[in-house]
């Protein structure tokens, strides 16, 4: 998967779940989200899916 395809399928995991992207560096693997507690448990796990960890 290309980044591109990658950050819009991560945008869209990330919405899905009712989350927003504060900050997103991926040479370090970090991202910050906001939202409910839950919510962002929630796209945390869904996006260590979408990259098989």
């Amino acid at each position: 998967m290309d980044e591109t395809t990658f950050l819009n399928v991560l945008q869209m995991t990330v919405e899905n779940h009712g989350c927003r992207i504060v900050d997103l560096d991926l040479d370090r693997r970090m991202i910050n989200l906001d939202g409910p507690d839950e919510a962002v448990d929630a796209c945390f796990r869904a996006i260590a899916d979408l990259v098989g960890e």
